[in-house]
């Protein structure tokens, strides 16, 4: 969302900072002072730099530069003074009192220090020269929104899930971060969906929050969140409302970043360990709840971030599996290969009980009841203890193959022959977990369970 250019734009600029990054800058967020002296009620923010080149992962050979921006109430972690951070998605942006471009937060232009964040993720061999230009009160009115999806939602007809389960999406954007719809747009294609909850997972910022509301009336669940996106890795936090510190890539930072959201009572997880994911370079992180297993269409390397969640399995971290479309466009054709265009692809299901909201939803994460199917139509996979083993129940996913699995590796294997089908394996091998998944003909993993956890290991009868 542009703002609109204006004869006041034309005007010589009222602040003009400028500064140059080397090599030795990339990936080290900087503070960029300015002074607002009293009585102005909006600023426009402006920016260049040399070299400009997307922010896609495998383009080398310029400069890609993010920016966001703190008000003198302060730059420390969770700060209010946060104003709102836009990558390198948003070349310009206002901040006003009574509205702003999102990401960015409305509210009085405050007299004092602000600071503008500056992050060179990529610093070309020519170097980055950069330039910041910020123009007082240029009078930009709102602009209006072009919604897309409006009035009532129809939900698709599917398959009942047992009593008590829910399908929702756990990874999605907006135009909060870099999505090309709005929060009550996604709500919206989430109820076409089925879904019965939506993880809402701007990049960086908790602005989206407000627009979304708590969801229900037709529409899905909100579980408030945000992405964390750091430069060696994103993560989510489920069930938090403030930002998370992003700006420091090294893992000691990082990791005490996952702990002090996990500590406020926030369910935190690794997102998309794979190539192209992008990937997570954090490996001796471990405070984190669950793993991203499946992001966006199977075949999208998530065999890769399957092994992630695996390894850590048989080294005795309890680690939920979930999944996530990471869904950003939904209005025309993305040639990205990252992302789904479609909500609820994957589907994670929850076991959250009747009457369940955000916080049973979020809990019933916490304890491990989870599978994650291709889409909301399934095939559901359910994983109970039985006696000395387990029972696996597959509901839809006829003609595919069950594996179920232990620490030490397969323990049965067997073919779906009907829609409604079960079958009770044996806990052998001295497992300490089991997990159950489905796999079609072409060999695409259709559904997965998240592990049961057995505190007496068996030996082998």
């Amino acid at each position: 969302m542009r703002p609109v250019r204006g004869s006041a734009l034309d005007s010589p600029p009222d602040v003009v900072l400028k500064g140059r990054f080397t090599d030795a800058d990339k990936e080290r967020y900087s503070l960029v002072p300015f002074l607002v002296e009293p009585g102005h009620r909006q600023m426009h923010v402006r920016y260049s730099y040399t070299d400009r080149i997307d922010a896609d992962q495998f383009l080398s050979g310029g400069n890609t530069l993010d920016i966001g921006l703190f008000d003198p109430r302060g730059t420390e972690t969770g700060s209010v003074g946060f104003r709102g951070w836009s990558g390198s998605d948003q070349l310009e942006f206002v901040i006003g009192d009574e509205w702003s471009t999102p990401p960015y937060t409305a509210g009085p232009i405050l007299q004092g220090t602000w600071n503008v964040l500056l992050g060179p993720y990529k610093v070309g061999p020519r170097g980055c020269d950069w330039s910041v230009e910020i123009r007082f009160d240029p009078g930009i009115s709102r602009l209006e929104r072009d919604l897309v999806r409006v009035g009532d939602s129809r939900s698709r007809s599917l398959p009942e899930a047992r009593a008590g389960w829910l399908r929702g999406d756990l990874h999605c954007h907006t135009r909060y971060s870099d999505g090309d719809s709005w929060p009550s747009e996604m709500l919206y294609a989430g109820a076409e969906a089925g879904l019965d909850f939506l993880g809402v997972t701007d990049h960086n910022t908790v602005a989206h929050l407000a627009e979304y509301g708590a969801g229900g009336n037709g529409r899905p669940i909100v579980i408030p969140g945000v992405e964390v996106t750091t430069y060696g890795g994103h993560w989510n936090a489920w069930g938090t409302d403030r930002w998370w510190e992003f700006r420091t890539p090294e893992a000691p930072a990082v990791e005490q970043a996952m702990a002090e959201a996990a500590e406020a009572g926030a369910f935190v997880s690794v997102n998309h360990p794979k190539p192209f994911g992008p990937a997570w370079e954090y490996g001796t992180i471990r405070s984190m709840h669950a793993i991203e297993v499946w992001n966006g269409p199977w075949a999208r390397l998530n065999s890769i971030s399957l092994d992630f969640w695996e390894a850590r399995l048989r080294l005795g971290q309890r680690l939920v599996a979930v999944g996530g479309s990471d869904t950003h466009i939904l209005r025309y054709h993305d040639p990205d290969p990252r992302h789904t265009q479609a909500l609820g692809m994957p589907t994670t299901w929850v076991e959250a009980g009747p009457g369940a909201d955000a916080a049973t939803i979020i809990d019933a994460m916490r304890a491990g009841r989870t599978f994650v199917s291709a889409g909301p139509a399934g095939p559901q996979l359910y994983l109970e203890r039985k006696g000395n083993g387990v029972e696996v129940s597959v509901q839809g996913g006829d003609g595919s193959t069950l594996i179920v699995l232990g620490d030490k590796g397969a323990i049965g294997a067997a073919a779906v022959e009907s829609a409604d089908w079960s079958t009770t394996v044996a806990v052998r091998h001295a497992s300490t977990y089991v997990r159950a998944q489905l796999v079609a003909a072409n060999g695409e993993l259709q559904a997965l369970t998240s592990a049961m956890w057995f505190s007496n290991p068996r030996s082998e009868s």
